[in-house]
């Protein structure tokens, strides 16, 4: 089987085969109700880049045991702390700095990912240009904070229109699953990330696409010494997603 999916990966991964990494998960083996192909997920990463990741680690004084991506990470922290009906379609949406990772899930298995290169970081940058902020006080802005040189209707303002650069990304994405995917449901928006805390992203998001909008909470089965870390729960939920989904795999 391996060799066999290495052979079909060549069709669709536009580097070398000899660059990447490649590894896979079977989605379903098929043979069941007369169907003979199998349904594989693959994930193909260039050597250069995991070697990249790798030697950070490495420098910190620890060995990489297993890497895995964004979305998938983000999936399995969702897994984890939540029982999701299996017929219900949920988009996992994770806001970073400078990247938006989607990944919508199905009755446990991962149905369409996609990576939007704007994130967190263009809020910040904008409310920086329009009133000559220094990074610390855009972010306070950005998040709704009151901020001296900054007015609140003008913030929301600058917030919003970025706002709506980012929800016609999201909206390509739902639309390209939908022209692809057998069924065109979505249920919810399950969010993390910085960038979610954004002032009037969340309500934007729930009435651009009519869908229900909640957090995404990696501390709800899992428990956070939050004294150990010197952080809050709720503050560190939003961000720790990825990190969690990260630890919860192991070797093999």
């Amino acid at each position: 089987l391996s060799e066999t999916i290495r052979w079909e990966a060549e069709q669709y991964i536009p580097f070398d085969v000899q660059d990447v990494n490649l590894d896979y998960q079977i989605l379903d083996p098929g043979g069941a109700d007369g169907k003979a192909a199998m349904d594989v997920l693959l994930v193909a990463a260039k050597k250069d880049k995991i070697g990249d990741y790798t030697s950070v680690i490495a420098q910190a004084g620890r060995v990489p045991v297993v890497i895995d991506v964004d979305a998938f990470a983000m999936q399995n922290a969702f897994e984890a702390n939540y029982d999701a009906d299996p017929a219900e379609v949920n988009v996992l949406m994770n806001v970073g700095a400078s990247a938006i990772n989607i990944n919508i899930v199905c009755d446990g298995a991962s149905v369409f990912t996609r990576d939007i290169s704007i994130g967190g970081h263009a809020f910040t940058e904008a409310v920086q240009r329009e009133f000559n902020l220094p990074f610390g006080r855009a972010e306070q802005a950005k998040r709704g904070e009151a901020v001296e040189g900054a007015q609140a209707e003008e913030t929301r303002a600058v917030l919003k229109a970025v706002t709506e650069n980012v929800l016609l990304e999201i909206q390509k994405t739902f639309d390209f699953f939908r022209a692809t995917a057998a069924s065109d449901r979505l249920d919810r928006i399950m969010l993390c990330g910085g960038g979610a805390r954004v002032n009037g992203f969340v309500s934007a998001l729930g009435e651009r696409f009519g869908l229900r909008v909640e957090p995404l909470d990696p501390f709800r089965r899992i428990p956070l010494d939050a004294a150990k870390f010197g952080v809050a729960a709720d503050e560190a939920a939003p961000t720790s997603v990825v990190a969690v989904g990260l630890a919860l795999r192991r070797e093999g």
